[in-house]
């Protein structure tokens, strides 16, 4: 399962995967299989990032597998996208019906 919260606490915070796990004495390969859930996080190394991270280690930490009832393990959540990208994306759509407005108005007046 992937991190989520630690995912958009770290993108909040303008860190890369590689930046955060310099930041917490591990290589980018193997910070990246802890945030993608492909390997469990430690006690201690959810206590390193939280600290990176300057955030509250609630803030960020999520149980490393989440069951059905038949006890198989699923991934709950299919893919995340971060709000700020959420936000990037209405600015655009908004930007893209505004720059619409224009060009019809530009066609009436060239006609």
């Amino acid at each position: 399962m992937i991190n989520i919260k630690l995912r958009e606490v770290r993108l909040n915070k303008g860190l890369s995967q590689q930046e955060l796990a310099d930041l917490i004495g591990m290589t980018q390969c193997n910070y990246s299989r802890r945030e993608n859930g492909k390997k469990s996080i430690s006690d201690i190394e959810w206590t390193r990032i939280a600290k990176s991270l300057e955030v509250n280690r609630e803030e960020i930490y999520e149980s490393n597998i989440h069951k059905t009832n038949n006890n198989n393990i699923t991934n709950l959540h299919e893919f995340y996208i971060p709000s700020f990208i959420l936000n990037h994306l209405e600015f655009l759509k908004n930007e893209n019906a505004v720059l619409k407005e224009r060009l019809k108005a530009f066609d009436v007046h060239s006609k």
